[in-house]
């Protein structure tokens, strides 16, 4: 569904997509040209397009045109980018929590920035579901957003609506973060491994099943430094410098990749691809995805909606190789909570696995359980110069939504009094959130 306010791209010209993030149900990527198109749910804003519809296609986001973007990151319900030049972070959609870093709980339908963090030159955004974590040049780190187990790691449970450093971190430089629901990791770069907030599965890999308020070093990776580190909803992939992969944490669907349904408390590695160099992993709700060296893709975890890619809607607890037309490598991969994204060399970008909100970028809401290209972003199809444009104008109108403003409770689904509720799901699976979540 197209929504209001869109009109084709003045000057079409061939483009190329240099990055992809997925979320739960919304689907970023980056352009060369420094352009932004976003598609998939966009009740909360997540979109980034000034309104609260649904795009069933890649859509330009109009309000960041010019405003040099070099990355993209998806939260579960929102999305960041960040600016190189303005050295400017902006964040919109879901505001509770204060995950968008905003100062408040509004949500944001349109790009606006995080004005804490202006003048920063940021390294890595991680976002998790309700909290963001950012790294600077200098291997700083702040963090914001929901904090009821800890996982901003600044020793309280208590939210942050603005950006705070993490103290434990003084001194040690940090190459990369990665966010989970309510979780948080870190590598340094020693290769040391760090894990924080929730843990009751073991997802912060230090032997026990607490969680943990400030960042703590994991010990039990066999001496191995790690050079890469990913977060699943509630479990954690981590790469060592030896391209060995590690997982750790919850299980129940496959999703640590072991052969078995077994929670790991600490990292173990991955012996099924042991013989594998990897380059790249990415972690969605209940499923992992893994990168080689030469360009083979491995998917394995819970595959209701077809989101390891490999043909069926069976889960897999090991690894799977993901096929893709005229076996084209891969060269990017992006987890959301139920989809899963690529790019591959030849600068084709695929999706698959649940459609229902347009987040495979098909033009339909269908569900695919194997590689599809996305045509109108790949280079093999409309190289991008078929594409509408939110006509929104950079950083003004009324973007911001308060808390009540918006929904209180969705009908039929929890009762009042909750910060999120059971949803409906789909099928017999309870925890498939494809309905409007409770609001309070």
């Amino acid at each position: 569904m197209e929504g209001e306010g869109s009109g084709g791209e003045s000057n079409p010209q061939a483009r190329e997509v240099v990055l992809i993030s997925a979320g739960a149900s919304h689907s970023v990527a980056l352009l060369s040209g420094k352009i932004i198109c976003s598609w998939g749910r966009g009740e909360d804003g997540q979109l980034g397009h000034g309104d609260a519809g649904d795009r069933l296609l890649p859509t330009v986001i109009g309000a960041l045109v010019g405003q040099d973007i070099v990355s993209v990151t998806c939260g579960a319900d929102h999305t960041t980018a960040y600016s190189e030049s303005g050295l400017q972070l902006y964040s919109w959609g879901w505001g509770d929590f204060g995950r968008l870093g905003h100062g408040n709980s509004s949500d944001v339908f349109s790009p606006q920035p995080v004005k804490a963090l202006q003048g920063i030159k940021i390294k890595q955004i991680a976002c998790g579901d309700s909290h963001c974590v950012a790294v600077t040049m200098e291997g700083k780190v702040q963090s914001w957003g929901r904090n009821q187990n800890g996982q901003l790691g600044l020793g309280t449970t208590e939210d942050s609506l603005l950006p705070q450093k993490i103290q434990a971190f003084e001194g040690i430089f940090v190459k990369m973060v990665a966010a989970g629901a309510e979780h948080t990791a870190a590598v340094t770069e020693d290769g040391d491994l760090y894990g924080w907030g929730w843990g009751r599965y073991g997802n912060l890999g230090l032997g026990d099943r607490n969680d943990r308020l400030i960042p703590e070093k994991v010990s039990a990776v066999d001496g191995q430094k790690m050079i890469l580190v990913a977060c699943g909803w509630r479990h954690t992939i981590t790469v060592s410098s030896s391209s060995n992969l590690y997982t750790y944490g919850w299980s129940k669907y496959g999703q640590l990749g072991h052969g078995d349904f077994e929670d790991f408390l600490v990292p173990h590695r991955l012996e099924a691809l042991c013989d594998k160099s990897i380059t790249q992993i990415s972690g969605g709700w209940r499923h992992s995805m893994a990168l080689t060296s030469d360009g083979e893709l491995y998917g394995w975890g819970w595959n209701k909606f077809g989101q390891v890619g490999v043909g069926d809607n069976v889960d897999h607890c090991s690894p799977v190789q993901v096929k893709f037309p005229e076996e084209q490598k891969v060269a990017q991969i992006s987890c959301g909570w139920r989809h899963t994204l690529a790019v591959t060399e030849r600068k084709n970008i695929f999706s698959w696995g649940r459609g229902t909100s347009g987040q495979l970028g098909h033009g339909n809401t269908i569900d695919c359980n194997t590689p599809k290209i996305i045509e109108i972003l790949s280079k093999d199809g409309n190289a991008c110069k078929q594409m509408e444009s939110s006509t929104t104008e950079p950083i003004s109108g009324k973007v911001w939504v308060s808390p009540s403003e918006r929904y209180a409770i969705v009908p039929d689904e929890t009762v009042p009094g909750q910060h999120s509720g059971l949803p409906r799901g789909n099928g017999n699976d309870v925890n498939v959130p494809d309905v409007k979540r409770v609001r309070t």
